[in-house]
């Protein structure tokens, strides 16, 4: 019979992935310091090491942030940049995670086509991207949901992406 193990112990002797090169993320003008912190935990989740915050309206208190992220707060490189400097620091390969007209269902995009650093676009809770980040990005994808709601968490949109990446990417 299977006896229960601590998470920190199965996943020391269990990890046997990992990334050729992890996706950057760049979370859009979220609104809320618990999903920054939340998106911090998720990206350490699935072995990203950068997270960069833009555009960000909101005096954060780095308390919330650290709540959400947990030990993650310091796992995951993170920092806030301004709209304008954003661009220079990221990889060609830039994704907008978003519906569009011209979006790509998540499942049945080929994150493995992408043989160099990408990054992945997530936009605010609220109004998502805005249409100038989405045309600065190289292609867009979106979640197909089944269910009766059209829309999903922030945080929770990007666990799925990067299950999706991952699944696909990491060795």
């Amino acid at each position: 019979m299977a006896q229960k193990i601590d998470n920190q112990t199965y996943f020391n002797q269990n990890r046997t992935v990992s990334w050729n090169n992890p996706p950057i993320v760049v979370a859009w003008k979220f609104s809320s310091a618990e999903n920054l912190g939340a998106l911090l935990r998720v990206c350490d989740n699935f072995g990203v090491k950068q997270v960069f915050f833009v555009g960000n309206e909101v005096d954060y208190k780095s308390s919330k942030i650290k709540r959400n992220a947990t030990t993650s707060f310091n796992k995951v490189e993170w920092c806030f940049v301004s709209e304008n400097d954003i661009w220079d620091a990221l990889p060609k390969m830039k994704i907008a995670v978003d519906t569009t007209s011209e979006s790509i269902a998540l499942n049945e995009y080929s994150f493995n086509e992408v043989n160099h650093p990408f990054c992945l676009f997530f936009g605010n809770e609220t109004i998502g991207l805005e249409d100038e980040v989405i045309k600065q990005c190289d292609k867009s994808i979106h979640i197909t949901m089944i269910g009766n709601s059209f829309s999903m968490n922030v945080v929770q949109s990007a666990a799925v992406t990067l299950y999706e990446a991952a699944k696909q990417c990491c060795n």
